[in-house]
């Protein structure tokens, strides 16, 4: 099965199944279905169960991880916008902007764009290192023609949408 076709087959109970983990993947099956059957959905603690079983079997829960607390005291990130020079070779300049970002620890996303600007990268700001995105300005500033940088704050995501964004 692709991963598309996995996806498509997610229904409303899935989707809240898969909200719940997101907030905490030691949610119990019996507490998940108790807090549907308070949304008005009428399931049991087996048949959650068994979805969370299919839904790994499927490959939409690939797998629970920990997020450690206290690893960063700030909440802060960055948006590099970047304009690059027009040259031959712009597809191999953007694709080694973007394995540079890649192997930075503190980066977010990195994305091609049309219009005025040709790449994003998002980076979380620590407080050892100030403008993480600098490192990024610095290494390639032979090839850039401007940039940008703008603090921005990230609340509220949708994990279920952001998951889908490494599908493509």
């Amino acid at each position: 099965m692709s991963d598309d076709k996995n996806w498509s087959t997610l229904d409303e109970i899935d989707q809240k199944i898969i909200a719940i983990l997101n907030n905490n993947a030691r949610t119990p099956s019996k507490e998940i279905a108790s807090e549907l059957r308070n949304s008005g959905v009428d399931v049991s603690d087996r048949t959650i169960r068994k979805r969370i079983e299919r839904l790994e079997k499927n490959g939409i829960i690939k797998g629970y991880k920990a997020i450690l607390s206290g690893i960063s005291t700030t909440d802060s990130f960055e948006a590099l916008f970047i304009k690059l020079k027009i040259t031959r070779s712009m597809d191999g300049i953007i694709e080694s902007i973007k394995n540079f970002v890649k192997n930075l620890p503190n980066y977010l996303f990195v994305a091609t764009l049309e219009g005025d600007w040709n790449i994003i990268i998002v980076m979380r700001v620590e407080d050892s290192e100030k403008n993480p995105t600098s490192r990024v300005v610095e290494k390639f500033s032979d090839q850039i023609l401007d940039y940008k940088i703008n603090g921005i704050q990230i609340k509220d995501v949708n994990l279920l949408n952001m998951s889908m964004l490494l599908l493509t």
